[in-house]
């Protein structure tokens, strides 16, 4: 306060005739000399024609701007119909990637691949299907399917890019050999064992685009769709007369500059529009544009209310200034005078101000000084406070980040494995056929030679030649299991029971050396599994424990129940939270490395050494618990030993106890033969098992019809009275497969009994990795005793069945 009390009358005196100085060209003092109503006329105009020339300037922005923003919206628009047309596209290329994984085309029925084609474009109307020879000959179309001279494709090079890049390809619009209007086609190659065998066609109706276009713009817009060649694919307007033509050359010379942005062109009917474009993944482009007489009508509106508004403010502005003028000139005139005194520092003359909101202004600016100080402070507090708060947020983002780093791996694992698996049931198929061959001819020599007396010096070499093959068989059974293509025939199982059966094996297996402790969980849950493949699981696992003590140790195997939650699931992809019987197998033994426990259950992966180990083991394990529906893991530490853990899904089914682990069908001794005549009806399309086959049943007794596919089947059936079952394979060469052949002869003969074989099988008496309920099956490669057996076992079954 005392620094306000210094300011003087001479010092503002002094500031006074330094304004006065500063302020004494010719203009200024001939303003001075005019009356404060003419001034404030001249203030008015004066600050109205800088306002005018501003709101001059304002509305061309405004113009600028307006068309700124609509470009930019054409943009975004065209971005948006982009984006629809790839949907477009990406529908038809999705429907011939599914056809490309037929069996009838793999197969080369091309009347089946017809069908499917004609169901498939159901979905997507007004569009057709053709197949090509990748040379670009028609083989067939759903335009007219009973035709058989088709000419040759009409776009031969999009088939032959198919063909090179090994993708799916786009072409542009072409006038149709077959379909005789404008079209473009989507050209899908396939490949059999890295061979171009087909090339799968669907058009891309214009009239479809139309349509899309039709129901996303409906504001009077010019919206087009051009090919790679700037031919138009669909337009509004003039669709029907525009498909096919060039669009307009303004547009086409942007295009040729930028893929997206905007221009101002000429339409091709010859109208001035302004056009913003974007383009397709697949190289079309899209086009959205609006006409400049139509854009120019909000403007021009927007102008004359602005002048309009201009006019009739300035001379508000003029009477106004007037009307203050009179009334604020004694006033002023005080104010002047005591300016003047306190410029000579006179005492001054108290007068009421002139104007009560110069006041107002002034406590206004002072309460709003106070208020800023006091809002600063609640900033700084503000800040440091969101501060924490980023701090906090960025540890937890962090947390976040490190959780989802770990679900992909073990995604990325997951679908690795699952791949691995695809390739060992596709090689298991023929695999199997294979020994199959071996092993029953080996049988049959063996059978035949040890009745002469030259069998005791190759009984010897052939039984280890069946040996070898059984060791095959084992390890495609292995692959299968690792695919979990494994054919599974559960029952509800109690671990407890399970492990209490196998103890005196276990105890031989592990020899001397090895302690083996049992510790069995109390109320243990049931689970729902195949009892051999769970044997072979726990023998792998002791096994595997044994081989990591080779001095002797401790091996335990203990049971319990487990509840995997939601947070751990989760980082497992497809495991289901919720209640699991587990069964741990621990040993005592040098453990596994830290950089080689990720890599456990991948085939042919192994810690042994060379020789010692297939590499198999794990995976068959693993394979067969996520087949089950259940979870497997290791844990393990150098030098302290390794624990794996097998959960399995607590079974919820009422009403049934847990059931024993069954026998195995080839541990009888005496194949059993037939009686009465019986008649097997044999189909198998592989000449060396169909040979086989037929003469072990031969042997057995039995009458055998052969056939090698479906039709031959049913053509037998047809001729023949007496048939007591039917011995088939689940994949068949022809139309009809193993199971579709059972269901045409059930039709028939309601009563017969069907045994399936097969090596490998996916989804034909399998569903969900379980065989279909009531489906007997005799998995390749087999021996005649274990032919005999399961023969006979079915059989009795389905005679003691009761009819009707």
């Amino acid at each position: 306060m005392e620094g306000h009390g210094k300011i003087t009358a001479p010092f503002i005196g002094d500031r006074l005739r330094g304004g006065l100085t500063a302020a004494s060209s010719g203009a200024v003092q001939a303003f001075s000399r005019r009356s404060l109503r003419q001034q404030l006329v001249i203030l008015v105009l004066a600050a109205t024609l800088p306002l005018l020339a501003a709101s001059a300037l304002m509305f061309k922005r405004l113009v600028d701007n307006e068309r700124s923003a609509d470009l930019r919206s054409l943009v975004v628009n065209a971005r948006t119909l982009a984006a629809l047309v790839e949907n477009e596209i990406d529908t038809h290329v999705a429907i011939c990637m599914t056809l490309t994984r037929s069996a009838a085309l793999q197969a080369g029925d091309l009347a089946a691949f017809s069908r499917e084609a004609a169901q498939a474009i159901e979905f997507v109307p007004g569009s057709w299907i053709s197949l090509s020879t990748p040379d670009g000959q028609i083989l067939a179309s759903t335009l007219a399917p009973a035709r058989t001279d088709w000419p040759r494709h009409s776009a031969p090079g999009v088939i032959k890019r198919g063909f090179e890049t090994r993708r799916p390809q786009v072409g542009d619009m072409i006038f149709g050999n077959v379909s005789k209007r404008w079209t473009a086609f989507v050209e899908v190659p396939v490949f059999r064992n890295d061979t171009p065998l087909y090339s799968i066609s669907i058009s891309l109706s214009p009239d479809r685009f139309h349509a899309m276009l039709r129901k996303q713009f409906t504001r009077g817009e010019l919206v087009a769709i051009v090919d790679r060649n700037k031919n138009f694919v669909a337009r509004i307007p003039d669709h029907e007369a525009r498909v096919g033509t060039q669009s307009s050359e303004g547009w086409r010379e942007a295009m040729a500059r930028t893929a997206e942005g905007s221009t101002r062109n000429q339409t091709v009917e010859g109208d001035w529009s302004v056009t913003g474009y974007a383009p397709t993944a697949h190289g079309w482009t899209a086009g959205i544009a609006l006409l400049e007489s139509d854009l120019a009508v909000p403007l021009r509106s927007i102008l004359w209310t602005g002048l309009l508004a201009a006019a009739v403010l300035t001379l508000l502005s003029l009477g106004m200034a007037g009307l203050i003028a009179r009334h604020a000139s004694k006033g002023i005139t005080d104010l002047a005078a005591n300016a003047r005194r306190l410029g000579r520092a006179e005492p001054i003359v108290p007068h009421p101000a002139p104007f009560v909101e110069a006041k107002t202004i002034t406590d206004a600016l002072v309460t709003a000084r106070d208020e800023l100080e006091r809002r600063a402070g609640l900033l700084s507090a503000a800040n440091l406070e969101l501060e924490s708060k980023v701090a906090l947020r960025t540890s937890e983002l962090t947390a976040e980040i490190r959780r989802r780093e770990e679900t992909e791996t073990t995604l990325r694992q997951a679908q690795k494995m699952d791949a691995i698996g695809q390739l060992t049931g596709g090689i298991a198929h023929d695999f199997n056929n294979m020994l199959t061959i071996i092993m029953g001819n080996l049988d049959t020599v063996k059978r035949r030679l040890s009745s002469l007396d030259s069998g005791a010096t190759l009984e010897k070499p052939i039984e280890a030649a069946l040996a070898g093959s059984r060791s095959a068989a084992k390890l495609t059974h292995r692959l299968l299991a690792f695919s979990r293509q494994q054919p599974l025939e559960p029952a509800t199982l109690n671990l407890n029971t399970l492990v209490a059966g196998l103890s005196d094996m276990l105890t031989r297996t592990v020899g001397e050396h090895t302690k083996i402790e049992t510790v069995l969980g109390a109320g243990l849950w049931p689970v729902f599994a195949d009892a051999n493949q769970l044997e072979n699981s726990l023998l792998n696992l002791v096994i595997n424990a044994r081989d990591a003590m080779p001095n002797g140790g401790k091996l335990t195997i203990e049971t319990g129940n487990a509840y995997l939650d939601e947070a751990y699931a989760a980082r497992f992809g497809d495991l289901k939270a919720g209640q699991y019987a587990v069964l741990i197998v621990s040993d005592t033994g040098t453990g596994i490395a830290a950089n080689q426990i990720d890599k456990v259950f991948e085939p042919f992966f192994t810690t042994k050494a060379i020789g010692t180990g297939t590499g198999l083991g794990l995976a068959m394990v693993h394979g067969f618990v996520r087949q089950s529906g259940g979870h497997a893991r290791i844990y393990s530490e150098m030098g302290q030993g390794t624990a794996v853990k097998l959960y399995l899904p607590r079974c919820l089914k009422t009403g049934e106890m847990p059931a024993a682990p069954r026998g195995n069908a080839a541990a009888v001794e005496v194949p059993s033969r037939a009686v009465d005549g019986e008649t097997v009806l044999l189909v198998e399309d592989d000449g060396g098992v169909l040979e086989y086959s037929r003469e072990a049943l031969e042997d057995l007794g039995y009458r055998v019809l052969a056939a090698d596919n479906g039709e031959a089947a049913l053509e037998l059936l047809s001729r023949t009275g007496r048939i007591d079952l039917l011995f088939t394979d689940v994949v068949l060469g022809g139309s009809l497969s193993g199971r579709q052949l059972a269901d045409e002869i059930g039709k028939l003969r309601p009563t017969l009994p069907v045994l399936f074989t097969t090596g490998y099988t996916r989804n034909a008496i399998v569903h969900g990795g379980m065989l279909d309920a009531g489906v007997n099956l005799l998995g390749k490669p087999y021996t005649q005793r274990e032919l005999a057996v399961k023969i006979r076992t079915v059989m009795t079954n389905a005679r003691s069945q009761p009819t009707g």
